[in-house]
């Protein structure tokens, strides 16, 4: 591929868990060092892929819209209105941005393709019961997926422990596979061989490095400790740990192997060269 040749990419908005960091009751040394606007402060879950498209210019799809979207996208160089919009499941995290862009949608005649579970989808109507009026703003993704540029998204269900039920996003491009999974444990084998083999990118949420001492049955989201031994997450040629939450220090990356990495916001991923060797 020529050197100047644009690749997709991936930019990660909003690296947190639930409750973001710094959390603003605490002082531990994590929260006290994001609170400084050190490199572990972190908003909550969005994730913008942006696709060269062959007639120019790019396509951009957002992934889930945590409270802290309409921060993260004011912080661009530029407006960017997503082409697509998935949201995986109807946790605040992931949802409360979701108002800002239905607002643009209905107050600013804006046109906006959003997709979610067809089960999430009676959820966000709940929650934003205003934005409905008159018709449905948010569809239910079809099986086959939604394309932006060459990209296919699908969403595949996965367990997300003491919360029920998520789902995470395959991306299938014609030279490239990655996939983007924040809130899950216990990824039963028939998924992972399903939706997680032979991946160039894995997106894996790690909200604490170690949860061995909290009882498995109340948790929801795998931990570094546990990220680190699974084999599929192990057999993807790069890893990115998001979702993390105040027991992660991203300064602490040198415990993590070759070809693995803690988020943070406002990180660029240019997504593998078609070329790739």
């Amino acid at each position: 591929m020529n050197p100047g040749t644009p690749h997709a990419s991936l930019t990660f908005l909003g690296t947190g868990d639930s409750k973001g960091v710094p959390r603003f009751w605490c002082d531990c040394p994590v929260c006290q060092e994001a609170r400084a606007g050190g490199v572990n402060r972190r908003g909550r879950t969005a994730t913008l892929l942006r696709v060269p498209l062959t007639a120019g210019g790019e396509g951009t799809a957002l992934l889930d819209a945590g409270p802290d979207t309409h921060a993260a996208l004011a912080r661009l160089p530029g407006p960017l209105v997503p082409d697509v919009v998935l949201i995986t499941h109807a946790h605040n995290d992931h949802i409360l941005g979701l108002g800002d862009l239905l607002d643009y949608v209905r107050y600013a005649s804006g046109k906006l393709r959003i997709y979610a579970p067809p089960e999430v989808v009676p959820a966000l109507a709940d929650r934003f019961p205003y934005a409905f009026r008159g018709g449905s703003p948010v569809q239910p993704i079809p099986d086959a997926g939604v394309t932006v540029g060459d990209v296919t998204l699908r969403l595949f269900r996965v367990p997300h422990g003491a919360n029920g039920e998520s789902h995470a996003i395959r991306l299938d491009a014609p030279h490239w596979r990655a996939a983007v999974i924040t809130d899950a444990i216990d990824v039963p084998t028939d998924t992972a061989q399903a939706w997680l083999s032979d991946l160039d990118l894995l997106v894996l949420g790690t909200s604490f490095e170690d949860e061995g001492d909290v009882p498995h049955r109340g948790r929801s989201v795998y931990d570094v400790r546990e990220a680190l031994n699974l084999p599929w997450a192990r057999s993807a040629r790069r890893v990115i740990l998001t979702h993390l939450s105040h027991g992660v220090d991203v300064r602490r990356a040198h415990l993590l192997p070759p070809d693995w990495a803690f988020a943070q916001d406002d990180l660029r991923v240019p997504l593998p060269c078609p070329a790739r060797v």
